[in-house]
């Protein structure tokens, strides 16, 4: 496996030059163990210069934290690698991977994305759509960061069904830390997935690197909304680079968080107006895998009038009952609740309670009740 991080973290994510180099070699040791000048006969100089044999050294430190970790290392040859990924352009050499991959070649599986800053109505979409798809036995994918990808995972979760999130750093860092417990849930009933080592910092360049990987794993990429310069629309059009389906929810052409999506509506997206516009793509090719009758069934429907005691002690789960009854300021931080929760539960319960428009999100990772 030390080969393979060696290969990886001399090329870097994202290279162009991934299939060409195990279509001359039969494994990255391969690669490592021939001299320059036969290299050069088969690839261009410029990735030859690359391969510093030096690097192996930190590959062995990375394998061993991996290990220490309890971080699973997935090689470009390892049974367990996502077959989908070997078909688009620049596969990853290496993935690092927290809880079970899915099979993705014969799992259906759709990838949720939107803005960090989504409107009251996507958050809804993002969480309806990731609850319906993963009740209904397909993998939900995202990102993991605020607003639309956090709706999308927990709807999935909140439905027992599996979601895989794909981190654009290493395990080890520290990122968007309000999403921490989130990351944990998510191990324990799917898995996180990155292509880089876990030291590796959050930059402003792994994030469109990473976002191939988002549209790559699945079937098809949703995006909820998008104004103009969203960078849900990257992972859309690595989608269609890729010939991914690229399914949208449509939005009023004068509003601005439907600009870039509808732009991709008029390019020939597909669009979403309900979740069987997806089903109906994928159940011909999936019949024993996805189970539609069972994703129309409970179904959370949130709705602005459920505000009454005695009906939220029906429709809420145990979890958003426990905190909707430790609901005594009119702002709070989730520290302030004494619930006894589990931070996973907590936030579970807290988005519950937000799709139920009970409580709303505040900067700053503080929450109102609404009035």
């Amino acid at each position: 496996m030390e080969y393979y991080i060696w290969l990886q973290l001399c090329l870097g994510q994202g290279n162009r030059y991934v299939n060409r180099i195990f279509d001359s070699f039969c494994d990255a040791k391969a690669v490592y163990d021939t001299d320059n000048l036969t290299r050069t006969k088969l690839l261009p100089k410029s990735v030859v210069a690359k391969l510093d044999n030096s690097v192996l050294t930190k590959a062995k430190e990375i394998l061993e934290k991996c290990n220490r970790l309890g971080v699973s290392v997935v090689t470009f040859h390892s049974e367990g690698y996502p077959t989908p990924l070997k078909e688009i352009e620049n596969p990853p050499i290496v993935l690092y991977v927290k809880g079970k991959m899915p099979d993705f070649e014969n799992t259906p599986s759709v990838t949720i994305v939107g803005p960090r800053r989504v409107s009251d109505f996507g958050k809804k979409s993002a969480y309806s759509l990731g609850y319906r798809f993963a009740r209904s036995g397909m993998v939900v994918v995202s990102g993991g960061a605020v607003g639309s990808d956090t709706f999308a995972h927990i709807g999935a979760l909140k439905a027992d069904g599996i979601t895989v999130l794909v981190m654009p750093c290493g395990f080890s860092v520290s990122y968007l830390e309000e999403n921490r417990a989130l990351r944990e849930h998510i191990a324990n009933k799917g898995c996180l997935i990155s292509e880089y080592p876990p030291d590796m910092p959050v930059t402003s360049f792994t994030f469109p690197v990473r976002n191939r990987l988002l549209s790559g794993l699945t079937l098809g990429t949703i995006l909820v909304e998008a104004g103009q310069r969203s960078g849900a629309l990257i992972t859309a059009n690595h989608a269609l680079n890729q010939g991914k389906d690229v399914f949208v929810i449509p939005g009023l052409p004068n509003m601005k968080q439907y600009k870039g999506s509808n732009a991709l509506l008029r390019d020939g997206a597909k669009p979403l107006l309900d979740a069987s516009d997806v089903f109906g793509e994928y159940i011909v090719h999936f019949p024993d895998k996805i189970n539609i009758e069972k994703a129309y069934k409970e179904v959370p429907k949130p709705e602005k009038e459920k505000n009454n005691k005695k009906t939220l002690q029906i429709t809420l789960s145990n979890s958003a009952k426990i905190v909707y009854n430790c609901l005594d300021k009119q702002k709070f931080y989730p520290d302030d609740l004494n619930s006894g929760l589990s931070p996973s539960d907590l936030l579970s319960a807290l988005t519950e309670l937000e799709m139920e428009f009970i409580i709303r999100a505040l900067p700053g990772g503080q929450y109102e009740i609404c009035k």
